[in-house]
């Protein structure tokens, strides 16, 4: 009775185990944190149920089994470290970037009696303490798996489970891009999505996971029905074809099919890229399997990988195929960003070694180290094993490296085992490991928790399975030329090993010396000896386990509350955004939530819900007679396109305290607590910007110490302009906010980098330098050639252009070489316009020649030489020119014209009195009369 309730208890818990990745993705990966703290009740259980596994040798056999809790317990230790207050001098030696974020980055904004003497590594310490949770419960997780997957049988559930959710991950994404009106919970309006998940590059390490399992399954029966093992030098794909009859063999074959069918059709480059490179290791191309043969794969592999990247196309159901080498439109690795923003995480990362930045705060290190990131705001680096530099410095490195050092070591060591399913466990580990290590160079797919556990219990398996088999106990056996890694011929080996019935040793076996490699000292299952030393240390890593799980949980569930209500809040909160009860009733919940979990997102929700409030409440203070009075004045308050004055200003005027004043201050005062939890948040800056103009009027009342309102707002608005790098249209929208508060410094600045951003903002920026006359062209315009060419284009029409611009303008514009003809030939009349602006005729000339060259069909731009020609009284060549215009576009008759107007004004010329003195009649007379 002891033997079975034990038995169900490991069934239990491995059923829990296989259940939690398949649910998290179908539930956008576990991105949500209800989502996380329902999968962590679940790995508490499973641990719970699989703690009688310690007395069972089918699931405990040594401690070594558990050689995984090491390197996961260090980062989990050190993720829990980043978030503790430390003096400024160790923070500083540290994180040195995380000691200028909390004392530079807040110089401005905080008085020096809110700047702590002492303040964590992490630059984001509440996300970082939820990620921190959520890792600690893993390590449960991986002790519980050490256990269960330890037998074969539990070992085959976990492979069939990991291939059947990749299987659903595909099936879910075929039936949305089927339907794409499909309305179910999981399924989002993003364009990328791909199934469960919000982003198809995560969905696709899924699908690889999905893929690796399915080929540890097929291997697994191949070698146990056909004595050959997938990354046999003998192996045939027709050896594939024979196992559609096998039963257990089917949920490999369809799984493996539906994840290549997947990762065709989400579209993910790295996915696609991750899934060669795990097919050449798992056939053995880069191992001592194949000789001479690895050289050329791999070259094959790496070209091919390449091309996949850097080429555009697009994968869909309507063309599964289809590359489209010559679209513009395609996102590639060259095309959306990702290389050069990892220019600024490298920099995150040097300035935040050696101890990191916090984990999960990589959303915030980059951002003052930006300077070609071409987006707002990355929340992820694309980039994991950057990211992880970035977020855990050296320490991260270190793990990562420990990590699959194991892996590698337990992968060898199995490849000796005589048991087929650990072959099968094998070349699923091979697959999976080189799956994650490339699909992560271009995504952060494993910060997912579906594909977090997925991979975990994978990784704990394979170390457990190798342990199982005696790890480095067992010898390798000696390579003969007669058979392949040392096996014989061996049958079926599904019957003989089992978590019931271990395998009895021949006579004649024993006797001769192994070609296999053998478990030292199997035994059959029974209850261990309580008082060996592996048993103490499993027992003390349970319980240690347990109470470390026991400790995260509260944590967990209070992220899961405050998750569930911004979720709640911000569906419903367009709803009751005018009614001030309810934003009332909102209000008082998220302090009481701040008092909890102060994290900068319930800040900042706070801190609109009060902005509102007095928004609502100025509106009412302006004493709006009518409905439509009371809508105008609630549009004109808005803070962002503020109208009218503050304070209100009724007729007849009310002396008295106003109530949106007190709304107002307590916005700006959540915004200041917020910069010292979180020192580079962006939301809290804007939110001050926003404040600014209402904050002002109330700068008489600031107590000695306080730093001013609009000395806060500035500073604020400054950072804002390092933080949004690279996202013009906010940089603009600085600009414009700073040409409102008349800070012209400011303007220039933000529209000097809006425009260095996107220079497609040219025209609009023009328009408002030429509506403020204070601004300097000059400073604003980037020495950046479209920039400057699409200013020059406008400034020519300005009255009284500066001619030291035009100067620069011709040593800064290109006409290069990858524009097309039509735009080579417009910028060339563009430097031809400014050449003759600055008088030099002979390159106004040149530059409109070659213009025309580039585009002889387009008349205008002869038609332009001709005129800036004709003004500067240069009529020969200007007729020259005409008739070379007539003749090659007959039929415009501007030519015409100007060989007309021309003719006249030469006719004109000849016409005239000349320029003859006039006569002296009387000296003519005398003349004529011979007189004097």
């Amino acid at each position: 009775m002891i033997s079975i309730a034990r038995s169900i208890c490991l069934w239990i818990s491995a059923g829990l185990l296989v259940a939690i990745p398949f649910l998290l993705a179908v539930d956008f990966g576990g991105v949500y944190h209800w989502s996380q703290y329902v999968a962590a009740i679940a790995m508490m259980v499973a641990v719970l149920f699989a703690i009688p596994g310690l007395s069972d040798t089918t699931a405990s056999t040594s401690i070594r089994q558990h050689a995984i809790l090491l390197p996961l317990g260090i980062l989990v230790a050190w993720a829990w470290f980043q978030t503790l207050p430390l003096p400024g001098g160790i923070v500083a030696w540290l994180s040195p970037g995380s000691h200028v974020a909390y004392t530079q980055w807040l110089d401005g904004l905080v008085g020096s009696a809110q700047q702590a003497a002492s303040y964590p590594i992490s630059i984001s310490p509440e996300d970082t303490i939820h990620v921190a949770s959520l890792f600690t419960v893993l390590i449960p997780l991986c002790f519980a798996a050490s256990l269960v997957f330890h037998g074969r049988l539990r070992l085959q559930v976990l492979l069939s489970a990991i291939a059947i959710t990749g299987a659903s991950v595909a099936i879910l994404g075929f039936y949305r891009k089927l339907d794409p009106t499909a309305d179910l919970w999981m399924f989002t309006p993003r364009s990328t999505s791909f199934g469960g998940f919000v982003n198809r590059n995560n969905a696709a390490l899924m699908l690889n996971l999905g893929l690796a399992s399915s080929l540890g399954l097929l291997s697994w029966r191949m070698m146990a029905l056909h004595a050959v093992e997938l990354d046999d030098p003998e192996f045939e794909f027709n050896d594939l074809l024979a196992l559609v009859s096998d039963r257990e063999s089917f949920v490999g074959l369809l799984s493996g099919t539906a994840c290549i069918a997947g990762l065709l059709v989400n579209g993910s480059r790295g996915g696609v890229v991750a899934a060669m490179f795990g097919l050449m290791l798992a056939f053995g191309y880069v191992r001592p399997r194949r000789g001479l043969i690895s050289v050329p794969v791999l070259l094959v592999v790496l070209a091919i990988s390449v091309a996949v990247l850097i080429t555009p196309m697009n994968l869909n159901l309507e063309s599964i195929s289809r590359w489209e080498f010559f679209s513009e439109e395609a996102d590639t690795l060259q095309s959306d960003g990702r290389l050069l923003h990892w220019q600024d995480g490298w920099r995150a990362a040097k300035a935040h070694l050696p101890g990191g930045a916090g984990v999960s705060a990589y959303a915030y290190a980059y951002l003052p180290h930006q300077v070609v990131s071409p987006s707002s705001w990355f929340e992820h680096a694309d980039n994991l094993w950057l990211e992880m530099l970035v977020e855990t410095g050296i320490v991260g490195v270190i793990v990562a490296v420990w990590f699959l050092t194991i892996l590698l070591i337990a992968l060898n060591r199995l490849s000796y085992s005589a048991d087929p399913l650990d072959q099968g466990v094998r070349v699923a580990g091979w697959y999976a490991i080189s799956a994650i290590a490339v699909s992560q160079f271009f995504d952060m797919g494993m910060a997912i928790p579906a594909n977090l556990i997925a991979a975990l219990l994978i990784c704990t398996a394979i170390i457990s399975r190798d342990i199982a088999n005696g790890g480095a106990s067992a010898k390798p056996p000696s390579l003969d030329a007669e058979s392949y890694h040392g096996h014989g011929d061996y049958g079926d080996y599904e019957d003989e090993y089992d978590d019931e019935e271990p395998a009895k040793e021949d006579d004649s076996t024993a006797s001769s010396s192994p070609k296999i490699r053998l478990k030292s000292n199997r035994k059959g299952t029974g209850i261990a000896s309580l008082s060996t030393p592996g048993w103490v240390g499993s027992t003390v890593l349970a319980v240690t386990s347990i109470a470390l799980g026991a400790l995260a949980m509260p944590g967990l569930r209070q992220d899961a509350i405050s998750g569930s209500m911004l979720s709640r809040l911000k569906d419903e909160y367009n709803e009751w955004r005018l009614n001030a009860e309810s934003l009332a009733k909102m209000e008082d919940a998220l302090k009481e939530r701040v008092a909890t979990r102060p994290s900068p997102l319930i800040r900042g929700r706070l801190a609109m819900v009060q902005r509102d409030r007095g928004r609502i409440a100025e509106t009412t203070e302006w004493r709006p007679q009518t409905k439509e009075q009371m809508l105008s004045i609630y549009r004109q308050v808005d803070l962002q396109r503020r109208e009218l004055p503050y304070p209100p200003q009724p007729k007849p005027p009310v002396p008295k305290t106003f109530e949106s004043q007190s709304h107002y201050a307590d916005a700006w005062q959540t915004c200041l607590d917020t910069l010292p939890v979180c020192p580079l948040a962006q939301e809290p800056r804007g939110s001050l910007l926003r404040l600014k103009p209402v904050m002002v009027s109330t700068e008489s009342q600031i107590q000695p110490g306080q730093l001013s309102p609009a000395n806060v707002a500035d500073n604020a608005a400054k950072h804002l302009l390092v933080f949004y790098a690279g996202d013009s249209a906010r940089q603009f929208a600085l600009g414009k906010d700073a040409l409102s508060r008349g800070d012209m410094a400011q303007a220039t600045e933000a529209f000097h980098a809006a425009l260095e951003s996107s220079a497609n903002l040219t025209p609009q920026v023009m328009r408002l330098l030429r509506e403020h006359p204070a601004l300097s062209v000059a400073d604003v315009i980037p020495n950046e050639s479209r920039a400057m060419r699409l200013a020059a284009t406008d400034y020519l029409k300005w009255e009284n252009p500066d001619p030291e611009f035009f100067h620069r303008a011709t040593e800064t514009i290109r006409c290069g070489e990858g524009e097309s003809m039509a735009q080579r030939a417009s910028c060339h009349a563009v430097v031809g316009d400014v050449h003759f602006y600055l008088g030099d005729t002979e390159k106004g000339q040149d530059y409109y020649q070659r213009a025309i060259r580039l585009a002889p069909d387009q008349a205008r731009y002869r038609v332009s030489l001709i005129e800036h020609l004709m003004a500067k009284g240069m009529n020969s060549q200007a007729l020259a020119q005409a008739r070379q215009g007539r003749q090659s576009i007959s039929d415009d008759p501007r030519f015409q014209r100007f060989i007309d107007k021309i003719a006249d004004a030469n006719r004109e010329a000849l016409n005239a009195p000349g320029d003859v003195a006039p006569v002296d009649r009387k000296k003519v007379d005398a003349i004529l009369n011979g007189t004097r």
